[in-house]
């Protein structure tokens, strides 16, 4: 509620960055929006564009999903971030190897991992995420980026059990695990 609030007090409108496919999807928007301050629709590319505050930022289109990349124009510093990955493509791996920071999917371990735990389940890549010991432990692996991390993991994922032979498998890697009150500074 108090967002509304906010909202209306605001003079200019919201600024949203998106592809066609989701303004399409969120466009009831426009119409909640209109009764306050209204919202200004600007479409990604593949080229950096400018935000506020000294950050630039692309898109990376990937099969069924974004990723991006962010650059802090002080420092110089680029973050990739892709947290919903079906597949490396070539544009992704070389942001993987152009970025100083990895914030990546680490959703599943293995494409059947979820079956474990419950018959029948659909795997890793049905769902359109890239196991990590399948596809993405490598690339990250072999990333120079100073730091390495997997969030939007599911709790079936063994990588969440400290101690276990594929947590140190991520340890070994350089690879560090999302969690509540992580920062990092560009």
């Amino acid at each position: 509620m108090l967002g509304l609030l906010l909202l209306r007090q605001q003079e200019k409108p919201v600024v949203v960055y998106a592809a066609d496919e989701t303004r399409s999807a969120l466009a009831w928007l426009d119409c909640i929006l209109a009764q306050f301050c209204g919202i200004e629709w600007r479409k990604i590319n593949a080229d950096f564009q400018s935000l506020d505050g000294g950050i630039t930022f692309r898109a990376i289109q990937l099969p069924h999903s974004t990723a991006f990349q962010f650059r802090d124009n002080v420092s110089g510093t680029i973050a990739l971030v892709a947290p919903s990955v079906a597949m490396v493509t070539d544009e992704l791996r070389d942001a993987i190897h152009s970025s100083d920071v990895l914030i990546f999917d680490g959703t599943f371990w293995s494409d059947g991992e979820l079956a474990t735990v419950r018959p029948g389940a659909r795997g890793a890549r049905a769902m359109k995420h890239l196991p990590i010991s399948e596809g993405s432990l490598d690339p990250l692996r072999q990333s120079p980026a100073s730091r390495k991390i997997y969030t939007h993991i599911n709790n079936t994922n063994p990588i969440l059990m400290p101690g276990s032979p594929e947590r140190a498998q991520l340890k070994q890697a350089g690879i560090e695990i999302a969690r509540d009150g992580l920062e990092i500074v560009l």
